[in-house]
């Protein structure tokens, strides 16, 4: 047997799936993968069901080295195997449940109104029945919407969550763990990490040029804020646009003013705190080239004012109501 740490190599895209197209080849995985240990090849074999010796270590040949590893205690699965596995145990590549949008024990934080939480496409999104939201208004219908015809929201936000997420949670169990996951996603982002493959994200800000919030949002851009953030990964299909402030997540100063007003900023207990306290700022752009900007958010009474340069990094951050700079 070959050593566990012995170099995995890579495969090319079609040759990774068509290893992995094989129903023996998938059970082999899953069975590594429910062991507490490795497994000998007759142990293995056993699991999985197959009698045919010959033909049960050819699969296991085509997964070997990559997939799955071989030592001197037995077989076990290798880091792209684990992933393979929790892919598939995500529901992400199988399974397309739906939640109807379902109201929730969370006031919408640009209104104050009830707000409703929807599960589709893998995503949990979070709309206000009363206003436009963050992010404009969208009509949905069919299986998106709860009885007959079409209904109008104003959407809060989505946040990426595996099919698994929605398993024996209620809608308000659901909703918290989806603020979780998307937290930590956009803290990724916000350190230029793509939350899906690790690569480097290219980032950039972008300004509406036309951008008039009149009553609850901009009809050019569909927005409440101007700057937006875009970012793109240049090695998988992950990327998107977001506010500003989503660029601020893994920034000190904002990371202690929150905690320092007892909102804790990876797993807010009170989504709805959290979001007031990120999303309802004020904005100034001082210039566009290059572009130079100052945002201020406030918790409680007091303030905090962050001037950000274009790459929407912190060049100077200040406190008030506390008397002292950020850290």
């Amino acid at each position: 047997m070959s050593d566990e740490n012995d170099d995995q190599g890579t495969l090319a895209p079609d040759e990774a799936f068509a290893v992995l197209g094989d129903e023996t080849r998938m059970a082999i995985l899953q069975a590594l993968a429910g062991a507490d240990g490795p497994l000998s090849f007759s142990e293995l074999r056993d699991r999985v069901g197959v009698e045919d010796s010959g033909r049960f270590n050819y699969h296991l040949g085509r997964l070997e080295g990559h997939f799955v590893g071989a030592t001197e205690d037995g077989y076990r699965l290798r880091q792209p195997g684990r992933r393979v596995i929790a892919a598939v145990r995500s529901g992400a590549v199988t399974d397309s449940p739906v939640v109807e949008p379902t109201p929730v024990d969370a006031a919408c934080p640009v209104c104050g109104a009830g707000s409703v939480v929807a599960f589709r496409r893998g995503s949990v999104d979070h709309y206000c029945p009363e206003c436009a939201g963050h992010y404009g208004r969208v009509t949905l219908s069919g299986e998106s919407a709860p009885g007959a015809g079409e209904t109008t929201y104003g959407h809060l936000g989505s946040f990426e969550l595996p099919p698994a997420g929605t398993q024996g949670r209620t809608p308000e169990e659901l909703f918290r763990a989806a603020t979780t996951w998307g937290l930590l996603s956009l803290i990724a982002v916000a350190s230029g990490v793509c939350p899906h493959c690790s690569a480097p994200l290219t980032t950039s800000p972008t300004v509406c040029e036309d951008h008039d919030p009149a009553g609850d949002h901009c009809e050019a851009c569909d927005n409440r804020h101007a700057v937006q953030l875009s970012f793109r990964c240049p090695n998988c299909p992950y990327g998107g646009q977001a506010a500003a402030a989503v660029a601020l997540l893994a920034e000190g100063a904002v990371l202690a003013f929150l905690a320092g007003r007892g909102i804790n900023p990876v797993a807010p207990s009170d989504p709805t705190a959290y979001s007031v306290a990120l999303m309802d700022y004020e904005e100034t752009v001082l210039a566009t080239d290059p572009f130079e900007a100052r945002f201020t958010f406030g918790v409680d009474g007091d303030t905090l004012t962050v001037t950000v340069d274009e790459e929407l990094a912190v060049v100077e951050a200040t406190v008030d109501g506390t008397g002292g700079a950020a850290p």
